[in-house]
């Protein structure tokens, strides 16, 4: 997505905001926004989209760099140029895609994965992060981890990447093939008996790099979602780091709140019922 873009050959306003992101095409840019309007109905299915003229001063960009942008879009026939009329959204674009309903249970992240197919799994034994060996408090000695990478698509797109950090007395025992069809919460609760009794969940915006991006089929320092979640077992023991990466264009995480009244005070609080979905958009 895009808030602000770097100038090429036009001249600009004096009050022009620049933004330094020369690891993506300035064209690349433009077009991944207008896609995002696109699949996000900001743009509607048959819907006339502002102008060459209109998206060079929206954007600050040059002529050439906007007609790029649309040419690659409508190579895919996400867009389509009506000579002496202007562009138009195609009508078979692709909509956003089912919802993924989350209200902060955990078994809420059971259901969410069984909406995703799994596109690839990759087991290995690496050297313990810094970060992760803090959130797991692990012990000195223990100088590997167990982690897996797994790409996960819906409606036959790339959707997220997930990387899980365990320790290897548990990572050791999990069946790479078994995490193609079954979840690896599943897997943990079933196969191991590890119960899961919480987990901590915090959501920011991320850059991708090289490996996020390729997996997600997405420009290197596109915007993504990452999501960081400390699962817990008995005795309030984590057990387990996971990292998701989002693409930002069809994932959004929303929160319902309502005002309660403690101690005297008004304050936000989420709301019991329903709470917290998370769609993709």
């Amino acid at each position: 997505m895009l808030s602000a873009v770097l100038t090429d050959a036009d001249p600009a306003p004096a009050a022009t905001v620049r933004r330094e992101n020369r690891g993506i095409p300035l064209y690349q840019q433009v077009e991944q926004l207008i896609r995002y309007k696109i699949t996000t109905r900001r743009y509607a299915p048959g819907q006339q989209i502002p102008s060459e003229h209109e998206l060079r001063r929206e954007l600050n960009v040059s002529r050439v760099t906007v007609r790029e942008a649309l040419r690659e879009l409508v190579r895919e026939n996400l867009l389509i140029k009506v000579p002496g009329k202007g562009t138009f959204v195609s009508v078979d674009a692709p909509s956003g895609l089912p919802p993924i309903k989350y209200t902060g249970f955990l078994e809420e992240l059971y259901e969410r994965v069984k909406h995703l197919e799994v596109k690839s799994v990759f087991v290995e034994r690496v050297p313990v992060p810094d970060r992760v060996r803090g959130l797991l408090h692990l012990d000195p000695a223990e100088t590997t981890i167990i982690q897996i990478r797994r790409l996960r698509h819906i409606g036959h797109e790339p959707f997220s990447f997930t990387v899980n950090h365990v320790p290897t007395a548990i990572g050791d025992q999990i069946d790479p093939d078994v995490l193609r069809t079954v979840p690896l919460n599943t897997v943990f609760e079933r196969d191991l008996k590890i119960p899961i009794v919480r987990a901590h969940e915090t959501v920011e915006a991320a850059p991708a790099d090289p490996e996020i991006a390729a997996q997600l089929d997405i420009p290197v320092l596109y915007p993504v979602m990452h999501v960081t979640r400390i699962m817990y077992t008995e005795g309030d023991r984590a057990f387990e780091v996971v990292e998701t990466y989002y693409r930002a264009d069809k994932y959004q995480y929303s929160v319902s709140l309502q005002r309660v009244k403690r101690d005297g005070k008004w304050t936000w609080d989420s709301a019991p019922t329903p709470a917290g979905p998370a769609t993709v958009a």
